[in-house]
């Protein structure tokens, strides 16, 4: 990722971003003016106070004073502007990636308590010949009861530890792995909650709470909308009056994205929901907040 390139000039203005503008990146789009403009000034005051910095190893005490005033106050400016980068960052120009997921059970995806430290995977909550199925990777998954299909970590340390089961190809094979994170292309399924110190080879003492989201499968046709929360890096005051700017930039089945919109503004967050039956897709969005 570059940085914008700074000039020692001071700019007699900074631009007001308009609601009518594009959200154009690079060195010279109309998203970065803002930022070129404070930078720029920042540059000119830190060239002044190197400037002065250099004239005063050579001066009388009382001349060296005058310049290290003259310095504070200099610098006391240069933290306004770098203050003013930080707020149009976070509150004018924010930007990031989110990934929406259109992935649920079907039918099945059952996990339980094995005698040892591990979990069992069926349709029914007991093993047998059954068959559980669920939408990932914009197609139906199968898998068929297995005992002891995943295994599930102790914990040595002195904290309660959270992880999750979920389901992803892995290994040339749609499975159920258990990890601290679930991968974006992941589908959780339960949430594990082990003890401080719960080093034995069952899992008493592990909680294992159902976190799958089940419904019927009606080919790419959504049952229910799928959507993912976008923290912000800082508050929005005038929340809801933001606009946020979205752009997929991959996708399962890029031609099933269908349509995406902007749901819950709120000072602290927004939600992105998607109306296609494309799985991983993966949004740049972009924070247009002009009054920030």
């Amino acid at each position: 990722m570059a940085n914008l390139a700074e000039q020692n000039t001071w700019e007699p203005g900074i631009y007001q971003i308009e609601t009518t503008d594009p959200v154009v990146g690079g060195p010279n789009g109309i998203s970065n003016v803002q930022g070129k403009q404070l930078g720029n000034r920042t540059r000119y005051l830190k060239d002044r106070v190197d400037e002065l910095q250099a004239l005063a190893e050579g001066v009388d005490t009382e001349a060296q004073n005058a310049i290290v005033a003259a310095i504070a106050q200099a610098l006391s400016i240069s933290g306004v502007n770098a203050q003013s980068i930080e707020h149009l960052r976070k509150r004018a120009l924010a930007q990031g990636t989110v990934v929406l997921k259109n992935k649920w059970v079907i039918s099945g995806m059952v996990l339980t308590k094995a005698d040892i430290r591990a979990l069992h995977l069926s349709a029914t909550g007991t093993v047998g010949s059954g068959v559980s199925r669920a939408w990932s990777d914009g197609a139906v998954r199968t898998l068929v009861d297995d005992d002891y299909h995943v295994s599930v970590p102790t914990n040595p340390g002195t904290a309660t530890k959270t992880y999750f089961a979920y389901l992803v190809f892995d290994g040339g094979i749609y499975r159920v792995n258990v990890g601290e994170t679930v991968p974006d292309t992941g589908l959780l399924l339960y949430e594990l909650s082990i003890p401080a110190g719960d080093t034995t080879n069952n899992l008493a003492a592990v909680t294992l709470t159902d976190r799958r989201t089940v419904q019927d499968y009606n080919g790419w046709v959504i049952g229910t909308v799928q959507d993912v929360y976008v923290p912000l890096p800082a508050p929005m005051p005038n929340a809801p009056d933001y606009a946020v700017d979205l752009m997929v930039e991959s996708a399962t089945d890029p031609g099933a994205v269908g349509q995406l919109e902007i749901a819950e503004r709120q000072q602290n967050g927004f939600r992105i929901r998607i109306r296609g039956g494309a799985d991983n897709v993966r949004v740049r969005w972009t924070l247009l907040n002009p009054a920030g």
